[in-house]
């Protein structure tokens, strides 16, 4: 959450944003299991009870924790996504138009999982939801991986001028964005190798180069 928009928040919203925050913190650092509300009111600096106020308990606040992250990605790029589902619906894409919507979402993607400190965390979070799967999964499959797979994966297809709904294009999809995990999931193994330190802008743009190279072969090989 941007400066910008904490100082428009009143004392109660702020008072839940900051417990927003310090269960991301906590639930990504020690999974669902091993976070206590104890634990999670320290950090945030607030009592047990005000935690009950404004989640009822250790899983609601999980829950508004996921939540949370498919708002901020939908603020990110729900304009763009938006448009292209609605795009793909109306049947009358081309394969070119397809792909350009496909470069328009690369770009975005990896602009948003490298933005900022906020990110980072919400990043940390969604890794250890991967990994353990706890009351917030449900959440972000249902609000962000099935709905954005979905999408790329329906481009792919449109891309390669055939029609959406075939196994091969949503594996393709899932391959494709989950190879932008190298910069998430395992990053620091992946500066490591590479010897970077960040990923700063121009990485970046490195990075987005690479995955639309890896969509050229998916976009590429010819229908069957």
């Amino acid at each position: 959450m941007s400066l910008e928009t904490k100082s428009r928040l009143t004392p109660t919203e702020m008072t839940r944003a900051r417990i927003l925050e310090a269960g991301m913190r906590c639930f990504a650092r020690e999974g669902f299991t091993g976070a206590t509300t104890r634990m999670i009111a320290a950090e945030a600096g607030v009592s047990l009870p005000v935690i009950a106020y404004h989640f009822g308990n250790k899983e609601g606040l999980h829950r508004a924790c996921a939540q949370e992250i498919v708002e901020q990605y939908s603020r990110r790029l729900l304009p763009l996504v938006s448009a292209a589902r609605e795009a793909a619906n109306k049947g009358s894409l081309s394969a070119t138009e397809a792909r350009d919507w496909l470069d328009r979402i690369l770009d975005a993607l990896v602009k948003a999982i490298t933005a900022d400190a906020e990110q980072r965390l919400t990043t940390d979070f969604v890794q250890r939801e991967m990994r353990e799967q706890g009351p917030g999964y449900a959440v972000l499959f249902e609000g962000l991986w099935s709905p954005g797979i979905g999408l790329v994966a329906d481009l792919l297809a449109i891309a390669r001028n055939r029609r959406p709904g075939r196994e091969e294009e949503c594996a393709g999809a899932v391959m494709l964005l989950t190879s932008l995990s190298a910069f998430t999931t395992i990053e620091p193994v992946s500066l490591s190798v590479l010897g970077w330190e960040r990923l700063d802008e121009t990485r970046r743009d490195t990075v987005t180069a690479l995955a639309k190279r890896l969509l050229d072969g998916l976009v590429g090989r010819p229908p069957k």
